[in-house]
């Protein structure tokens, strides 16, 4: 067994396999400014990077501990490009629409994370649809993507400023043969179901939105994790709600996901499946990707199993949701207690 162990490190790739639902503008961040001044730039790279520490942690609101607040008032360090651009949108607003883009440094800034205790989010997140229909007199409208309804703008800034892959749905033709307004308003599962695959969303935010005395009340729910969570926000402006909700399934998915800060640990991992060099850097690779791994190292091969040492602040059973959730790492009920924290069947191919 030794030199089965001696051809998978000698001939297996250690590159990193990135999970498919990594949200690909999570580390760039824009930021209106008033001129591309030096000090205005600056400034909106600070503001930029807090917007970023709150994508990252989950939390919408980042403590200021003395890692987090120098970090804050020297961001240089944290972001490796910048460019000014102009929001349309803004404009036709009123608004001079001037915007600085930063695309920040991953490393710099999971490491600055780690240092100051915080918790991690991964990058690798659920994309949630929102199903929602807007009632007006006796009419019902789902509310699609390209509406201009306040309601809209406050979803989609809420969701980049939290870090979620948000959509809405197109309502081409394909939807407005699969999904009516009544299907919607009265909760069909077994429509929205079929009419999101399309989709390829984990989470459907429904929502009602109805006229109330004061303005408008929209009532949501969403599932997460087998638990149903509803919520109501009243008022005159649906922009704001649509903020609200977005906040309130923003933080439940956080407080599922998140690996809390915390000095890492040492867990004992044993895999059974890894039958070729390709599925060895594959494993490798994939506990890499990780924000919250810190190290990993091979120990040995026993009994046909590959064990390895994982340094992380992530407990075993959080460890073990992720990797279910992932679908590259199953527990392995079958196999014998063996000292190890986790047993494991390796399911990512290689």
């Amino acid at each position: 067994m030794r030199s089965l162990l001696t051809l998978l490190l000698v001939l297996s790739p250690l590159g990193v396999v990135r999970a498919a639902e990594v949200v690909p503008w999570l580390y760039e961040v824009a930021v209106p400014v008033t001129n591309q001044s030096d000090g205005e730039r600056r400034r909106a790279s600070s503001e930029g990077l807090a917007v970023l520490l709150t994508r990252l942690t989950g939390l919408a609101d980042v403590p200021r501990t003395p890692e987090v607040s120098k970090a804050l008032s020297a961001p240089d360090g944290y972001y490796n490009e910048f460019h000014f651009t102009v929001d349309d949108e803004a404009v036709a607003a009123g608004e001079s629409g001037l915007r600085v883009v930063f695309q920040f440094d991953p490393d710099p800034v999971l490491d600055l994370v780690r240092r100051a205790d915080l918790p991690i989010w991964r990058a690798s997140r659920e994309r949630v649809l929102v199903w929602a229909v807007i009632q007006e007199g006796s009419e019902r409208t789902i509310v699609g993507a390209t509406s201009d309804l306040p309601l809209v703008k406050g979803l989609n800034d809420e969701a980049r400023a939290r870090g979620l892959p948000l959509n809405l749905p197109l309502l081409d033709l394909e939807d407005q043969l699969a999904v009516d307004p009544a299907a919607i308003w009265g909760r069909l599962s077994q429509v929205i179901d079929a009419a999101s695959e399309r989709y390829g969303a984990e989470v459907l935010l429904l929502g009602r939105i109805t006229p109330s005395a004061d303005g408008w009340q929209s009532d949501w729910e969403f599932w997460v994790d087998g638990a149903l969570v509803p919520h109501t926000a009243q008022g005159p402006d649906l922009a704001a709600q649509g903020r609200e909700v977005v906040d309130v399934l923003a933080d439940e998915l956080a407080a599922r996901r998140v690996v809390h800060g915390r000095e890492a640990g040492r867990l004992a991992i044993s895999v059974s499946g890894v039958e070729s060099p390709a599925a060895y850097g594959a494993l490798l690779g994939y506990l890499k990707s990780l924000e919250f791994v810190q190290n990993v190292g091979v120990s040995g091969i026993r009994d046909g199993r590959l064990w390895l040492v994982v340094d992380t602040p992530a407990e075993a059973p959080r460890l073990l949701e992720t990797f279910e959730r992932d679908g590259q790492l199953k527990d392995d009920q079958l196999a014998l207690i063996d000292g190890a924290d986790l047993r494991l069947v390796w399911r990512g191919g290689g």
